[in-house]
């Protein structure tokens, strides 16, 4: 007599669906798995994203030009077949002035009605009042209690916030009253380093999130952690020997970015946009591109292709350069809320944008198999979560859906 199967199929998409369907077949495999009620379904992937920009004195047009271009950042984002859990920080590339005393923004602008001095971010998360995107007077105008207070408002952005445009809009505009000495490396790394219980970005960087950094300045690096502080002019931190005998070695932040981030790898994206055409650096090309990033192109080799995008700030508008970084950023990898079975089960297919199926054969980590499949199960390790990874011709861009189905006979 023939037997008839089950086939449970889970759609996974931004919204998720379950599918019934019955099909027949001759006989059931001898070694089909049968128990089809383990509900399988894919999570959220979470990235979390650091913006570090330049506020110093000549980067108006430049944050204008980043606020602007905001929506095809955001839209890029949450548009992807995956769903994406992203959160956003700022911080600026005040650290330390020139003579590493003056840590603290001027009683002028935005400050002059405060009792109290306000200090460089140094890698703190900051936002900015909101009122920034109407008066351009309060531009740079950072949220900050009165001592012993630390920078408040809303530093962490997450996707489902109601007003996450025009809060990540407000906080880009950190105004132009910051140091001359631009230490973006110096910043970043003091940002990821301080989202500890009790530190000052607390909660920024997340278990098993990806991360991303986006770098904005119209100068290069010029990072000094430790004495004896010899960058004490702009003129110095544009010198070429400054930059490759007195400055924090590249390769420190590469192995701090490639190392273990609260304790976990993660493998950072890493986008730059400063100026990279010698033709555009003023006083002869674009108006405020000041020093060739020699420091930045050193990290982005390092850090090789795949995982870098370096764009020009002479650009009137940032659009395709966000565009290609919330590219990059679209989930590859996606926890599963609970584990199949068995992985067998797992069937998987990838939905180009233009409605073009692909196969996606699945396969173990860790296998023979899984450097030519087009998605690798993992399963969960030490109390984590089961994932799937697409790769190859299932690599996934924006607009793209996955589909990841659940088959069994009984």
């Amino acid at each position: 007599m023939a037997g008839r199967g089950n086939i449970v199929r889970k759609t996974i998409g931004i919204a998720p669906v379950l599918v019934a369907a019955l099909a027949a077949c001759d006989s059931v495999p001898a070694n089909a798995v049968t128990r089809c009620d383990s509900a399988v379904k894919m999570g959220a992937a979470r990235t979390d994203i650091l913006f570090v920009i330049d506020d110093s004195g000549s980067m108006s047009q430049e944050q204008q030009a980043l606020k602007d271009s905001l929506y095809a950042f955001i839209a890029g984002l949450a548009g992807t077949g995956i769903q994406n859990d992203f959160q956003i920080g700022v911080t600026t590339t005040s650290v330390t002035d020139f003579d590493e005393q003056q840590a603290e923004y001027p009683a002028s602008g935005p400050f002059a009605s405060l009792s109290y001095r306000v200090p460089y971010p140094a890698g703190r998360l900051v936002a900015v009042d909101p009122a920034a995107l109407t008066d351009p007077a309060l531009a740079g105008k950072l949220l900050f209690g009165p001592p012993p207070a630390e920078f408040v408002g809303p530093r962490i952005l997450p996707a489902t916030s109601p007003t996450l445009q025009d809060d990540f809009k407000a906080n880009v505009l950190v105004g132009i009253l910051g140091s001359g000495k631009e230490q973006p490396f110096r910043a970043a790394r003091r940002a990821l380093e301080a989202t500890g219980p009790g530190a000052p970005n607390e909660g920024f960087l997340r278990a098993g999130a990806r991360l991303a950094i986006v770098f904005l300045s119209d100068e290069d690096d010029c990072s000094e952690s430790a004495p004896p502080y010899d960058a004490t002019t702009n003129d110095l931190c544009h010198a070429a020997a400054t930059k490759a005998n007195l400055l924090d070695p590249v390769s420190d932040l590469v192995s701090f970015l490639d190392g273990p981030i609260a304790g976990e790898a993660r493998q950072p994206i890493v986008a730059v946009i400063a100026g990279y055409d010698r033709s555009t650096l003023a006083p002869t090309g674009c108006a405020t591109s000041f020093d060739l990033p020699t420091r930045y192109t050193e990290l982005l080799d390092a850090l090789g292709p795949g995982r870098t995008i370096r764009a020009s700030i002479c650009e009137p508008m940032f659009d395709a350069a966000l565009s290609s970084i919330a590219n990059l950023l679209v989930p590859q990898t996606v926890p599963l809320e609970g584990a199949p079975p068995d992985w067998h089960m797992l069937v998987a297919t990838v939905t180009k944008a233009g409605g073009e199926v692909v196969s996606c054969p699945v396969a173990a980590a860790g296998t023979p198999e899984a450097a030519a499949a087009g998605a690798v199960y993992t399963p969960p390790l030490e109390g984590g979560t089961a994932t799937v990874t697409f790769q190859g011709a299932c690599t996934l861009h924006r607009a793209d859906q996955a589909d990841l189905r659940l088959v069994c006979a009984g």
